[in-house]
């Protein structure tokens, strides 16, 4: 323990803490220092005894270690004063080689300049010469090909002059240089427009009518290997867009001005077969034109590293001037002034966006760098069309429908310009919405009320053919959940009015009022209107982008949120039939009491035959459930509500029956009870003490015919009941557990 206590250090505070932590007294620690102190000093003592010598070689051990010390100094001293001379030598050799590097790099540079200035000089007379060769000679192939050698020599002239800029040689030579580049491409431009105009002519005369690519000559090849190193020659002087903006106007705008330019109006009011007719013939111009072009000259030009040559051809070129044509010769076909020309045009332009893409085999997935939908003027031509002022104008007379029940008053008010934010004259369409419309909804969906006639029109009118666009499904779709929530909110409140101004009126004049009629009518539909609505949404399902690529989580995504919006429906629908049901209740069981106290008379004292048949208001007990459902009409969705309506009515008639009898026959027992105890009859003390029992104990009139007159009266109570359970069993309704209990408890009273 000792030698352990000598290897390890102590920490007195961290045994103090400790100490202190477990819970000791300050005095116990305190003391317990105090004790390992004294240990260890006695331990200190007993190393000092055991290794005394050692102890006192701890002051010899160092005698003399100052001389050895300043003997070893002055060597030392000498070598670091070499050491540093030497480092300063080398550092003075290093200085002076890097001047000389530097010197040489400087001379370098200046090699490289002058021979910049040589190389600048000869580019410089070699292009001009080429030029000029290139204006001598009278072979098209020959002079596109010396104009290609130009080219090269002229994007390694602005490399240097962009190189040598600052050098006062260079700056001189600028002048000669613009002049060098202008003629370049003046010779080009006039290279490639007779080239373009010499293919058009081609086409032209060649295209029979079949396919283009077939109908390609070898003359109209050559010209199209002219226009592709003409376009090279282009490329190498980096004036791609310069050649397409030359292509765009030779080519194709002559064609397309004449298609779209020469119409009056500016598009106001254009005819959807006539724009039809103008995309068709700018489509025959580009697949017999500018198809055979493209693919020849993209077969020509050596695509670079990265799969392109530099040229986007259909969609710089084609598209773009055929696309800027329409906006400028026709602005007002992109206004919905008439929204049902407008949709047309609409669709047609899509339909031509979609075969152009297909003609040129152009990406529209956003994938590839050469897609359409990424070309700026594109985006410009999508936007020009005014989808947000069509989808308001179908809105608002959606709306307008929904909330006119009047004949002759559909709306036809100004509206207010989305696009500019003015107001215009023009009307809201009516879109050829009058009565018999929602009269024809009513008979194909088998409605009864106009208000679900009229939302079903609305919904089907967002998603009709002439007025659905898929650009703006996620509107439409908006807007059909705006039509369900007022179809529900509606419903909902003329429910509530119908049972207010029905529940002041007397339970017969009620189940014979029109607001009772109305009520049954407004059950049907919202029952129909739910499987309309279902059946709309997969229609919609269908046309909504994205729903017909596999993507059935979207499909069930539309359902349910048609679910949630109508979910209400079935509240308001209970609502209704509790309310009709109690209407029909009440009368029904009004005269029950009185039925059976009829009953008692009949053979209380009479002298009755035994009963054998059920009275005769039983049959009529469900009279005026009858009666109700012989208001409803006969389809699947009428069987739900006769469903509802039995299921209420029979279960809270039965019910009331149930418990008239049983107070009739607990009557009895009180009555005969009451009797025996006066008589003090000894043979009757057992049914004495059961009191009012509906069935007392002893009673069992089964196999055998009653003789007492409370035995008959008995006996016609389970006629009666039974003959009642026998009902309930043909309506098809479950019975009421308090009414079979009841059924079973009086069994003992049967045949």
């Amino acid at each position: 323990m000792e030698a352990d206590e000598t290897r390890e250090p102590f920490n007195t505070k961290a045994y103090a803490a400790a100490a202190l932590a477990q819970g000791k007294a300050l005095d116990t620690v305190q003391s317990e220092l105090s004790k390992r102190l004294q240990q260890t000093q006695r331990t200190l003592f007993s190393l000092i005894n055991q290794r005394y010598e050692d102890f006192l070689g701890l002051s010899t051990s160092l005698t003399g270690i100052d001389t050895t010390i300043d003997e070893l100094r002055a060597p030392l001293t000498n070598v670091k004063r070499e050491i540093r001379a030497v480092s300063e030598e080398l550092q003075t050799k290093l200085e002076y080689m890097d001047s000389r590097l530097a010197y040489r790099a400087q001379l370098r540079e200046k090699k490289q300049v002058l021979r910049l200035f040589l190389d600048l000089g000869q580019l410089l007379n070699r292009v001009g010469l080429v030029l000029a060769e290139a204006e001598a000679t009278k072979d098209p192939a020959e002079h596109v090909t010396c104009l290609e050698r130009a080219a090269v020599d002229v994007s390694q002239i602005r490399y240097f002059a962009r190189k040598g800029s600052e050098y006062p040689y260079v700056v001189a030579a600028q002048q000669r240089i613009q002049q060098i580049e202008e003629s370049l491409l003046t010779a080009l431009e006039h290279s490639l427009q007779p080239a373009l105009e010499r293919f058009l002519d081609q086409c032209t005369a060649q295209n029979d009518g079949s396919d283009p690519l077939a109908s390609q000559t070898a003359g109209s090849d050559e010209t199209a290997h002219l226009i592709a190193q003409t376009l090279r020659a282009y490329s190498t002087v980096e004036e791609t867009e310069r050649a397409e903006d030359i292509m765009r106007i030779a080519l194709v705008r002559p064609i397309v001005s004449h298609v779209f330019g020469a119409l009056p109006g500016r598009g106001m009011g254009l005819e959807p077969e006539k724009f039809a007719s103008m995309l068709r013939s700018v489509l025959q111009f580009a697949k017999s034109t500018c198809v055979p072009l493209v693919r020849s000259i993209e077969s020509h030009l050596a695509a670079g590293s990265n799969g392109s040559t530099g040229y986007k051809l259909a969609v710089r070129v084609v598209w773009r001037e055929i696309s800027t044509c329409i906006m400028e010769s026709l602005p007002l076909v992109f206004v919905p002034g008439m929204p049902e020309r407008f949709h047309k045009n609409y669709r047609e332009a899509c339909v031509f966006v979609s075969e152009f893409s297909q003609m040129f085999s152009l990406s529209n997935d956003g994938a590839e760098c050469d897609s359409l939908m990424l070309d700026p003027v594109y985006m410009e031509f999508s936007r020009k069309w005014q989808l947000s002022a069509y989808f308001s104008i179908q809105k608002k007379h959606v709306i307008a429908v929904l909330e006119d029940f009047e004949r002759g008053k559909l709306p036809n008010a100004a509206h207010v310009s989305e696009s500019n934010g003015t107001r215009s004259s023009t009307p809201v369409p009516k879109t050829q919405v009058d009565e018999k419309d929602v009269l024809q909804i009513k008979h194909d969906a088998g409605l009864l009320t106009e208000h679900a006639a009229r939302a079903v029109w609305a919904v089907k009118q967002c998603w009709a053919p002439s007025v659905y666009l898929e650009s703006l499904a996620a509107k439409f779709w908006q807007l059909t959940m705006q039509i369900l929530l007022w179809y529900q909110q509606t419903a909902g409140q003329c429910i509530q009015q119908l049972i207010q101004s029905n529940t002041s009126k007397d339970s017969v004049q009620a189940l014979e009022s029109p607001e009772l009629d109305e009520l049954l009518h407004h059950m049907h539909d919202m029952f129909a209107i739910q499987e309309v609505a279902a059946e709309q949404t997969r229609a919609i399902c269908r046309v909504v982008p994205g729903t017909d690529t596999g993507a059935h989580g979207i499909s069930a995504c539309l359902e349910s949120a048609v679910g949630q919006a109508l979910a209400p429906l079935d509240d308001t629908s209970n609502q209704a039939a509790d309310h009709i049901s109690s209407t029909i209740v009440a009368p029904s069981t009004s005269t029950l009491v009185s039925h059976l106290r009829r009953t008692t008379s009949q053979f209380r004292h009479t002298n009755r035959p035994p009963p054998s048949t059920p009275s005769p208001y039983i049959p009529k007990l469900f009279t005026y459930l009858e009666s109700t459902e012989s208001k409803i009409t006969h389809d699947q969705t009428s069987e739900r509500i006769k469903h509802m309506l039995r299921t209420r009515v029979i279960v809270r008639v039965t019910q009331e029956f149930a418990r008239v009898c049983a107070d009739a026959l607990a009557t009895i027992s009180k009555t005969e009870a009451s009797l025996l105890r006066l008589r003090k009859s000894r043979a009757h003390v057992a049914r004495v003490d059961v009191g009012d029992v509906v069935v007392p104990i002893g009673v069992d009139l089964r196999g055998r015919v009653p003789d007492a007159d409370n035995d008959k009266i008995r006996r016609q109570i389970w006629l009666d009941v039974d003959r009642v359970a026998r009902i309930v069993r043909d309506y098809g309704v479950e019975t009421d557990p308090e009414f079979a209990r009841f059924v079973d408890l009086i069994q003992l009273l049967g045949i």
